[in-house]
């Protein structure tokens, strides 16, 4: 799944706020750990903290009845690789409420660790950061205004350049899936001065196209054709505009005109060609 690579990817760099709510303390050194085995475990995330002590975490989307066992067979292993035991944690980051359990109880064996719903996080001290990962993870957590928090995590990916920032968007679009926010991400990229590579980025495409599709579902629920329609275009002729001062500057009156005339299919191929085109000319020849 696209968001479990990007929590992955936001773990390779411990986020520093993040581990401060979690544990009130900081990495010193991240541990590389993999254990082989009929099937290959590697924990999410292994560090040396700054006390000295040592840190697991686990990132859990689904309520996994055999949670438990997962962590106490990386308790074992860690314990064996490091000569001491583990701090553990499971950071439950799922759509669904947090149900499983988080300890095993037998006559001859007792075992627990934290589980934690990222929820119950405040993801405005995650904004506050300094770290983009911390940014990041905010969209997961507990937040007033999601649509504020939006806005603020694209204004600082707006600064970023090249393949950063749109990694950077893709990251922000799959975390944004587990909290069903996709059609705010678009809605508030659409209002950015964000030239994002989607022709390059396929899962950029993706979701763009499934937020245009879920945008005309939700249209045909809320209004008759022909006002859904007279508004899309409305809408796509101010983005298009938008998006053709932000590269070109200024627009001559004739241009307004000729983008105002056109329909709408000509509108959404123009506003693509606006991210590499090399020339308002090139934009705006015919299909």
């Amino acid at each position: 799944m696209h968001y479990d690579t990007t929590l992955k990817t936001l773990f390779q760099s411990p986020p520093p706020q993040l581990l401060h709510l979690l544990i009130g303390g900081q990495a010193r050194e991240m541990l590389t750990v993999e254990y082989p085995t009929v099937q290959m475990r590697r924990p999410d995330l292994v560090v040396r903290l700054t006390d000295g002590r040592l840190y697991h975490l686990e990132l859990q989307s689904t309520n996994d009845p055999a949670m438990p066992w997962r962590m106490l067979e990386y308790f074992g292993l860690l314990c064996q690789t490091y000569g001491q035991p583990p701090l553990q944690q499971v950071l439950y980051v799922g759509d669904a409420a947090l149900s499983m359990a988080a300890h095993l109880a037998y006559p001859t064996l007792s075992f627990q660790y934290e589980a934690i719903d990222i929820r119950t996080l405040d993801g405005e001290t995650l904004l506050a950061s300094a770290a983009l990962e911390d940014n990041l993870l905010a969209l997961l957590c507990r937040l007033a205004d999601p649509r504020q928090a939006i806005q603020r995590l694209l204004a600082r990916i707006a600064v970023m350049a090249g393949t950063a920032r749109d990694d950077a968007i893709a990251q922000l679009l799959a975390l944004a899936g587990l909290r069903r926010l996709h059609p705010l991400v678009i809605e508030e990229t659409r209002n950015m001065p964000i030239m994002i590579n989607i022709r390059e980025n396929p899962f950029l495409r993706e979701v763009f196209e499934e937020g245009k599709q879920a945008g005309h579902q939700e249209g045909r629920q809320e209004g008759r054709q022909e006002g859904r329609q007279e508004g899309h275009k409305e809408e796509a002729v101010a983005l298009l505009c938008r998006q053709l001062e932000h590269r070109f500057g200024p627009l001559p009156a004739a241009i307004r005109q000729q983008i105002e005339a056109a329909d709408t299919p000509t509108l959404e191929t123009w506003s693509l060609r606006v991210l590499d085109a090399p020339s308002l000319e090139d934009v705006l020849r015919m299909p």
